[in-house]
């Protein structure tokens, strides 16, 4: 049927498994504040800090992401689901927001790439990530990339 989602992918016992790893992954990095800063020796992660767009209460996310310039660059895969993830609304609706890494913290201003800028950014997080290569396989909504950045004036 055009246009639904093949679950069978998302729910495959491989899938479940690094779900199941990035929840318990994401509980010691927010609790360490970004310890440790990565999966592999490959795959880096920090912690997003928003603010829940209903809510207002701080919201905690662990992403992946590649160095990119002076930030970092992450994808709102969701672990190929569907739908975008939550943190990504967020910080849509509120583009300020922290990043927790190896121990610090640093203020970012987080912008979702577009065209030229977009293909550029993408080919260089996808060179280095075959988990989020899978991810474009299987999904059929775009992909976000987002450019997670210091402030203006702070670079």
């Amino acid at each position: 049927m055009a246009g639904v989602p093949d679950t069978r992918w998302f729910d495959s016992p491989v899938q479940r498994f690094n779900r199941a790893f990035a929840r318990a992954h994401h509980a010691v990095v927010t609790r360490t504040h970004g310890r440790p800063g990565h999966l592999t020796p490959r795959m880096r992660t920090l912690v997003l800090v928003t603010v829940g767009r209903r809510s207002g209460r701080q919201r905690l996310a662990t992403l992946v992401y590649v160095a990119h310039g002076g930030g970092f660059l992450v994808l709102a895969t969701n672990f190929g689901r569907p739908h975008d993830p939550g943190w990504w609304h967020n910080l849509r609706a509120a583009p300020d927001a922290e990043v927790w890494l190896s121990g610090r913290t640093m203020a970012v201003h987080g912008r979702e790439l577009a065209g030229a800028e977009r293909d550029a950014a993408l080919a260089v997080a996808l060179a280095g990530n075959a988990q989020w290569r899978t991810y474009f396989a299987h999904v059929t909504r775009p992909i976000p990339v987002i450019l997670l950045e210091p402030p203006t004036g702070e670079a």
